[in-house]
């Protein structure tokens, strides 16, 4: 694969993967078992790309699976441009599927089988009854595709998989007493047409595709990929903001001119982003939906309008996607038909013109503002374009302006009632169109950092690392009770980066053997401290605050993986330096340590002998029985027998798929001085490989050095630009624990001017204004903290970069917890944190969150200068110190699940 594949996208590939080599599997041990695999994907959860990682491991395999020998895929949908866009996207995302392995299915098409290792791309007109490849010896052809399927079914069935994407769709029928012709592929029931051996969905709502399966009889395996996953992975937009008018008809011509100036502000936006980060231009485009049967006169004064208000712009500039496929009449203009897989490509297209759906599967990350003329009656239409318009043009979250995270949808024709029933249709989300959760703004104000909170102390604080030392049982030492910040502690780094390997460049390691300590917080973290420096702002201290990664609930990736993507990372070049150039010989050392320390450990208890021994011989044993004498003994023999080179191969490959990333291979290299060692080196390999015990070290080994290098190498991954970052922050967010981050404040949103006003908020309107809706116990602390003299505060997110998580410890696995508040206030002439997080003690995780947020104080306490939970009991506030140790001890100790009594036995009156 070119691309790099998100955690959740990996594992959908791998689950997909071994489900698809087991149903070959079973169809070859067992001629009537037929499976079903279905990939039940969200919109924009990057199917395409999942399913090329898939076919590449089915066709080619890999070191860790065999693939499926002579596979091949014929790829059916009722679209022949989904068919086109799905081949492009192929073609883009693989390392492995040249054309000539990717083959569309065109009327001349004239084969008796289907070839083994291609891809065949079908739309289902070219099979209906009229068509000519449903016949045969007709245009010249021998065989029909009818034919051409069933030949393969029978003379090749082994690998040959049926894909059919949009599930759902395929699975629709005209009329009852006739079969779709998807379901005549796939073949089988009534259809009277051999069953092929596999059958792959893909579909965001398989439930239909599911049951028309059952009742084929298939054995059915599904993998669904959780829109959460999808969403934390930045691919999806965070907002859409909707603009209307209240449904007054004569400002349908203005808010014409407000979607040009939209699309034209996002163009300088990216403009300046990309130009800053060194990243590809991005050029946003507008999507103007229009009624059925427009006028050209109306065309003409829309297209005339769009010119006038955009000078970059002429009709070449300008295409439609209406269904004739002709040129379109615009009063004195012609505007051109576009195909709409081609309109992401082409960055000369800046504004489309659509009547309905554009089309299914259309993918337009950089379509970023929709102008809709429809009126209410067509929400459906509506919502089927904005689910195209969902991707986030660089496949990432932008940090800093939170603005290139929305897509604006404009609607003139729309009243307040309909305004409100389409937010709730996006809030909900549509199964096929629309991914659930996205937050969706009727009331946009623009927020951006607070002028009034640019001002500094006299003497504030900047952050260095505090190195632990790495003597075994060393606990790096916190304060105790709460103490005021003392501007005289300081903690001076002792070690370089290349020194916390513990490893001299290009030279095998010494390893102690000691492995990393289990806990929530990742171990060795050391902490930050508080040094002063020169002047700093409210918005320095919030994001010099420590933050955590959450793990993500989808199957970690192999640590030996992370490790080595890691290290990969830090050897590129950024902006023409290296962080690390040697850290791919540093991980491969420091593994091959790991392997040879095993391999000596178990030469001493003697068990690599017997190792050696299973992986250099098999024991063959024979029974001779007389057939004249029946009841004469049984004589047996046990014969050894010696592996020959092919069967050494064989154990080979399983090392290598227990040794990942060519570690086998090495180490024999490593073991074998000359020619004549080699195949006692690869004994020894196999040998080792083969002992349950290694993996796990080796596991801990690659996990330990990556958290090690985060720690090391973290003050130079954040000076990175924000694409090169984002690769870091996926294999940190990777991990099957929480690692150490930090926070980042938006420079721009855009939010709902909904709820109470609120002064001295980090990010503010022109007015240094805030609203926000919160609880009645939320807005009794904000209205508490800021008559205390609270300088500025910030609503903590839930999730996201701009979100400080602290882990907590569920029976689900680890959560996060985003405290709702944090303050900024002054102690003599320092700004100091506070976290404040009003605490709801019904829930049923509030006593989890205390222990969380008490494990969290009790390391990072002394970075703030109070860390408090509130809870209204019986109409009082009641409040958690949790940099009283006391007051930790005892919650870490509680047993119960009432939170409530905590509070009552150890909170004070807030």
């Amino acid at each position: 694969m070119k691309y790099e594949l998100f955690d959740y996208q990996e594992s959908a590939a791998a689950v997909v993967s071994k489900y698809l080599v087991k149903a070959a599997h079973d169809h070859a041990d067992d001629a009537d078992e037929r499976t079903a695999v279905v990939l039940a994907a969200p919109t924009g959860s990057g199917k395409t790309v999942i399913a090329t990682s898939v076919i590449e491991a089915s066709l080619d395999g890999d070191e860790a699976a065999p693939g499926i020998v002579d596979a091949t895929f014929l790829w059916v949908t009722d679209d022949p441009s989904l068919n086109r866009q799905t081949l492009h996207k192929m073609m883009a995302a693989s390392s492995a599927l040249a054309p000539n392995r990717l083959i569309t299915i065109e009327n001349d098409f004239d084969e008796e089988v289907f070839a083994p290792g291609r891809v065949y791309f079908l739309n289902i007109q070219k099979l209906s009854s009229s068509a000519t490849l449903s016949k045969s010896l007709v245009d010249g052809r021998t065989y029909s595709l009818w034919e051409t399927i069933s030949n393969t079914v029978s003379k090749r069935p082994y690998g040959f998989v049926v894909v059919v994407d949009e599930a759902h769709r395929g699975m629709a029928t005209a009329r009852r007493t006739r079969d779709t012709i998807v379901t005549q592929i796939i073949g089988g029931g009534a259809t009277g047409r051999t069953p092929v051996p596999v059958v792959w969905g893909i579909s965001a709502t398989p439930k239909r595709f599911l049951s028309a399966m059952s009742e084929l009889g298939r054995t059915t395996k599904t993998h669904p990929v959780r829109i959460e996953d999808v969403r934390a992975s930045g691919l999806l937009k965070d907002q859409i903001i909707l603009g209307h008018t209240r449904g007054i008809d004569a400002a349908e011509s203005t808010l014409v001119r407000h979607a040009i100036k939209r699309v034209r502000e996002y163009d300088h936006k990216w403009a300046d982003y990309t130009a800053s980060m060194s990243e590809p231009p991005v050029h946003p485009a507008l999507v103007v939906q229009v009624a059925d049967k427009p006028s050209s006169k109306d065309l003409g004064d829309l297209v005339g309008t769009i010119i006038e208000e955009w000078p970059d712009v002429t009709p070449a500039n300008i295409v439609h996607t209406f269904a004739d496929h002709t040129l379109a009449d615009a009063g004195t203009y012609q505007i051109a038909w576009c195909p709409p897989e081609d309109i992401q490509d082409r960055i000369d297209i800046r504004v489309v013109l659509c009547k309905t759906a554009i089309t299914t599967g259309w993918d337009c990350p950089r379509a970023e503002v929709l102008l809709s003329l429809r009126v209410a009656k067509d929400m459906d239409l509506i919502t089927q374009v904005m689910g195209r318009m969902v991707r986030t043009p660089l496949a990432r979250r932008i940090s800093t302006d939170e603005d290139l995270n929305a897509v604006h949808c404009i609607l003139p024709k729309f009243d307040q009632a309909a305004v409100d029933a389409i937010a709730e249709r996006f809030k909900a989300g549509d199964d096929e169109t629309l991914a659930t959760g996205t937050k969706v703004v009727t009331k946009p104000v623009e927020l951006t950092r607070n002028p009034s909170l640019s001002y500094a102390t006299k003497s504030a604080v900047s952050v260095t690392t505090a190195v632990m030392d790495d003597e075994p049982g060393t606990e790096f030492t916190l304060r105790g009770e709460h103490e005021p910040v003392n501007p005289s502690w300081t903690v001076t780094p002792t070690t370089t980066p290349s020194q916390s390997t513990g490893l001299p460049v290009g030279q095998t390691p010494t390893e102690t053997g000691e492995l990393p300590k289990d806990g929530l917080f990742a171990d060795p973290a050391p902490d930050q401290a508080l040094t002063p420096t020169g002047d700093k702002s409210a918005f320095d201290v919030i994001e010099s605050l420590p933050s955590y990664t959450i793990p993500r609930r989808t199957r970690s990736r192999s640590p030996i993986l992370r490790l080595f993507n890691l290290a990969i990372l830090l050897a590129a070049e950024h902006n023409g330096q290296s962080i690390d150039p040697y850290a791919l010989t540093r991980a491969r050392n420091a593994l091959l340590a790991v392997i040879d320390a095993h391999r000596v450990d178990l030469e001493a208890t003697g068990e690599l002998a017997t190792l050696r021994e299973s992986a250099a011989s098999a024991r063959l044993f024979e029974r001779s029985v007389s057939l004249a004498n029946i009841g004469e003994g049984q004589a047996e023999t046990d014969t050894v027998l010696h592996l020959d080179a092919r069967g050494i191969g064989i154990l080979m490959d399983r090392a290598r798929a227990a040794l990942p990333q060519g570690l086998a291979n090495e180490y024999v290299d490593r073991l074998a001085t000359t020619d004549e060692e080699v195949t006692e080196a690869m004994i020894t390999t196999i040998a080792v490989a083969s002992d349950p015990k290694l993996p796990g070290q080796l596991d801990q080994r690659a996990s330990q050095l990556v958290e090690e290098w985060f720690t090391s190498y973290g003050s130079a991954m954040t000076r990175l630009p924000d694409g090169e970052k984002d690769r870091f922050d996926r294999i940190k967010e990777e991990s099957d624990r929480p690692l150490p981050t930090s926070i980042s404040l938006p420079t721009r949103r855009t939010d709902d001017a909904e709820g109470t006003v609120w002064e001295r908020h980090v990010l503010s309107d022109a007015d240094g204004n805030y609203q926000v809706k919160l609880h009645d116990w939320e807005e009794h602390v904000l209205r508490t903290e800021l008559k205390a003299g609270a300088v500025a505060w910030y609503r903590n997110p839930s999730s996201g970069r701009h979100s400080l998580q602290i882990p907590y410890a569920t029976a689900m696995g680890t959560a996060g917890l985003a405290p709702d508040f944090i303050f900024v206030s002054r102690v003599g002439d320092e700004l100091v944190a506070e976290l404040i997080d009003p605490h709801g003690t019904h829930l049923a995780d509030a006593v989890p969150k205390l222990k969380g947020l008490a494990a969290y104080s009790s390391k990072h306490g002394s970075r703030f200068h109070r860390i408090q939970s509130i809870a209204k009991i019986e109409g009082d506030y009641w409040m958690l110190n949790h940099l009283n140790s006391k007051v930790r001890a005892a919650i870490e100790a509680y047993q119960g699940t009432d939170a409530a009594e905590l509070f009552r036995w150890h909170a004070i009156n807030y």
